[in-house]
């Protein structure tokens, strides 16, 4: 059985596996040494205090990494912490990731098959190239695969990136086949496909969700186009000004300056590629925030990324019968 965060009780003697974002090595009043341990799954976080060699044991753990952990669960300023008896490194066949990290619902092989099936959708053969040379490349799909798409304000979960990407690509093709004479479909796809490839170099997920070093200094708009230069470098004879209105679709798509992009879009393809990314995030972390409210509360908690909070009674439909005629 796998005690979460969530479930953990007062006074309950537990034994179970968590993450350890990180320790360290203090000191009490009366000059005691004592290991201060932050422990989470998906459910939470939780303090841990490790009086017994602590020192010593300090040692033998590192942090980011998963711990098993045996102790006596108390409250603490009405938050759990536990009082911890005995704590080892955890063996990989114990560990079952699920409990660490939020998987895209439906799964990664759902996502991935619906990402086939919108790269279908690209009939130029110069997009298409890039595309396959891309999905081809093992070492970038299974980070592709299975990396988040963010750290906390939207799709910040296994598969996330996988999700959003499609996502896009899917409003993408409805938006360009509506819109025939003014958007190009195979230039808005392929931009939707790669706008935020970078993001696979940008965060560290495996233990707990940061930005890499890359990530810090270049940001995934930097990476992005250094990955997309890097694939078209094999390319002896791809179109130069189709080169360019992919870059610029890269460097664009957050739409204006103060939010990362070093241009503004200046394509349609570009502002209809940014309208379309924003609105998939702002949906998502929308979704994200009302999962985390309390179900017995009318309202929301004050969203600082949407600037509002949000009603969650749902409108009762009647279970009258379908209307037969309409009012004259």
């Amino acid at each position: 059985f796998r005690l979460l965060v969530k479930d953990i009780k007062n006074g309950e003697v537990i034994t179970t596996f968590f993450a350890l974002e990180a320790m360290e090595l203090r000191k009490s009043k009366i000059q005691r040494n004592f290991l201060s341990l932050d422990l989470y799954d998906k459910t939470g976080k939780v303090k841990g205090y490790l009086w017994n060699d602590p020192v010593i044991v300090a040692a033998t753990l590192t942090e980011k990494s998963f711990v098993k952990v045996r102790g006596i669960a108390k409250m603490l300023s009405s938050s759990p912490v536990i009082e911890v008896e005995r704590i080892r490194k955890a063996e990989k066949h114990e560990i079952d990731m699920r409990d660490f990290l939020e998987v895209v619902s439906g799964g990664i092989d759902l996502w991935h098959k619906k990402l086939l099936n919108s790269v279908k959708s690209v009939r130029d053969i110069n997009c298409r190239r890039l595309i396959d040379s891309i999905l081809k490349d093992d070492c970038f799909m299974e980070l592709f695969l299975t990396s988040p798409g963010g750290i906390s304000v939207h799709h910040n979960y296994v598969g996330a990136l996988l999700e959003h990407t499609v996502n896009v690509m899917t409003e993408a093709a409805v938006t360009a086949d509506k819109n025939p004479g003014l958007l190009d479909k195979d230039l808005l796809l392929t931009g939707a496909f790669l706008h935020d490839i970078g993001k696979t170099k940008e965060i560290y997920w495996n233990i707990a969700r940061e930005y890499t070093t890359e990530g810090k200094l270049l940001g995934h708009i930097g990476i992005d186009l250094l990955m997309l230069e890097e694939k078209l470098s094999r390319f002896k004879d791809f179109p130069q000004d189709l080169s360019i209105l992919l870059k610029h679709m890269i460097l664009s798509h957050h739409g204006n300056l103060e939010y990362g992009s070093p241009v503004r879009p200046a394509t349609p393809e570009a502002l209809a590629l940014h309208l379309i990314d924003n609105n998939d995030a702002k949906i998502n972390h929308l979704y994200c925030h009302l999962g985390n409210a309390d179900p017995d509360k009318q309202w929301s908690h004050f969203d600082r990324i949407l600037n509002t909070e949000f009603y969650r009674v749902k409108y009762l439909k009647s279970d009258s019968k379908e209307l037969k005629g309409t009012a004259a």
